[in-house]
């Protein structure tokens, strides 16, 4: 049975409403058969993150309300080391053969896609699905940075 998996990667450190709101739109669409939230094991540009179990279990809980269709997995720590994108897609391409996989990637990553490694393999392997954010953009412009630095200053108190 072929399916159509969007691919929806990130640290999800904390996951918040942006997130929410591109896995709903996504899920919504008729020629995707299920979005797989993908937090990353360990981030390629060496961002510090909470640890994976904790992130992976936010996910879950914060993307309950979207299953069946949403699915939080753990491809990521199986695969272990550092996330690369083309190793991911080849992984799952290899596991699943006949799928139809799509990444989904920010405006402000695809931007970036000169630092990846393969991105242009990446591009062949996968069909893109670029999300704009900012306020031409249905989905709420939030940053993981700005609400951990809210939430450390909020639990320092004044």
């Amino acid at each position: 049975m072929s399916k159509s998996i969007a691919l929806f990667g990130g640290s999800f450190n904390p996951p918040h409403a942006g997130h929410y709101a591109i896995a709903r739109r996504l899920a919504r669409r008729k020629t995707i058969d299920e979005v797989w939230i993908l937090p990353v094991y360990r981030h390629v540009f060496g961002k510090k993150m909470t640890p994976f179990e904790e992130r992976l279990r936010s996910a879950r809980k914060f993307f309950r309300a979207l299953a069946p269709k949403v699915r939080v997995k753990d491809i990521e720590r199986r695969l272990g080391g550092t996330s690369y994108t083309i190793r991911l897609i080849r992984f799952l391409k290899k596991k699943h053969p006949g799928w139809r996989f799509l990444l989904v990637i920010g405006e402000d990553n695809y931007r970036l896609r000169r630092r990846w490694r393969g991105f242009d393999a990446i591009q062949k392997e996968a069909a893109l699905i670029v999300i704009s954010r900012g306020k031409k953009s249905p989905i709420p412009d939030v940053s993981s940075t700005e609400l951990r630095k809210k939430l450390k200053k909020d639990l320092a108190g004044p």
